[in-house]
């Protein structure tokens, strides 16, 4: 029998130092959270939520900073997580899905190897939108066709520059694109002072949030949506896939929407020790599954369709280990001058 206790005693206090250990990869520890765009916008918006609830999920419980960062459409965010920021798991990055699936592209100033970043989920899945202004006259994506429409973007890396980039493309419309905003907050003011006539690149979600007057107003048309499934509350407003007529036009859309699943996609950089990612991957999960989180998402009116690490992984490597001459079609058909 005292063998027996002792041995419970001596298990006890295994797991007693286990957990210990656990606690202190993050006691006293503050997590940066770089956000590669500006303040208020959708992906601040979301940042600023998880920064509010992960740490409670975390042994230790660390605090949380938020770093906004913005510039090339969030890639330089992403390549200071990757290059320079500590690699001790104090460093976590939100950044436009699409720039994850630049390289397919040869798009120049990447400092980072898709394949090697270290996923901790999605919060939420994207649908992209066209939108643009009354006074543009465009009622529909196919009147972007006779005559040249100027739409506002972040980078060449942003989906406000890629979407209307492919509508070039696929669909002959007119598009003129000017870079250098900050972020959709930008974007939007400039289309209010009649600076731009529209966004032809933009996430349903940030709508809702950073314009939610938008969704019903008639100063306003949505003329088009990116999805693999037609989102419920836009579902009268057309898809691109509704004027795609052949397999392989399909599969190159396919492709160059890829960064549709991220969505709002939160990662670290490779060489974070395995026991802190893990840890990490476990908080973000039960964090984004919690209810209180849930209901501040609520009170806020984001969107949550989560995406697990491993499905983010997963996808991420089925796309880059597609055939090469589809890559290839995709790259042109996005950098037709290249």
């Amino acid at each position: 029998m005292t063998k027996v206790v002792s041995v419970l005693a001596l298990a006890l206090v295994f797991v007693g130092q286990a957990t210990a250990a656990k606690a202190d990869l993050f006691q006293d520890k503050t997590i940066t959270l770089y956000v590669g765009y500006g303040v208020g916008g959708g992906y601040d918006q979301y940042a600023r939520l998880l920064s509010r609830h992960m740490p409670g999920q975390i042994a230790g419980k660390p605090s949380m900073i938020i770093r906004n960062m913005p510039g090339g459409g969030s890639l330089v965010a992403l390549n200071h997580v990757y290059n320079v920021a500590p690699k001790d798991g104090t460093s976590i990055v939100t950044f436009g899905p699409e720039v994850a699936f630049e390289p397919l592209r040869g798009a120049p100033g990447l400092k980072f190897d898709t394949l090697q970043i270290n996923w901790l989920g999605s919060m939420n899945r994207q649908v992209s939108i066209a939108v643009f202004t009354q006074q543009s006259g465009v009622k529909t994506i196919m009147d972007a066709r006779g005559r040249k429409i100027i739409v506002g973007a972040s980078g060449a890396g942003s989906q406000s520059y890629l979407n209307p980039i492919v509508y070039n493309a696929f669909l002959g419309t007119n598009f003129s694109v000017v870079t250098g905003y900050t972020g959709t907050k930008e974007i939007t003011l400039a289309m209010e002072k009649g600076e731009l006539q529209g966004i032809a690149g933009w996430s349903w979600d940030s709508l809702k949030l950073e314009r939610p007057a938008w969704a019903t107003s008639s100063d306003v048309v949505i003329a088009m949506q990116v999805s693999d499934r037609r989102h419920p509350e836009i579902a009268h407003v057309p898809n691109i896939y509704d004027y795609v007529s052949n397999d392989e036009d399909r599969l190159t859309l396919e492709l160059i929407f890829a960064h549709q699943l991220l969505g709002r996609p939160f990662a670290m950089a490779p060489g974070v020790p395995a026991d802190r990612l893990t840890a990490l991957v476990a908080a973000f999960d039960s964090t984004i599954k919690a209810k209180a989180f849930r209901a501040e998402a609520d009170k806020m009116r984001l969107e949550i369709d989560y995406v697990s690490a491993a499905d983010v992984e997963q996808h991420v490597r089925r796309i880059f280990g597609l055939p090469q001459s589809l890559i290839e079609r995709a790259a042109k058909m996005v950098r037709p001058n290249n």
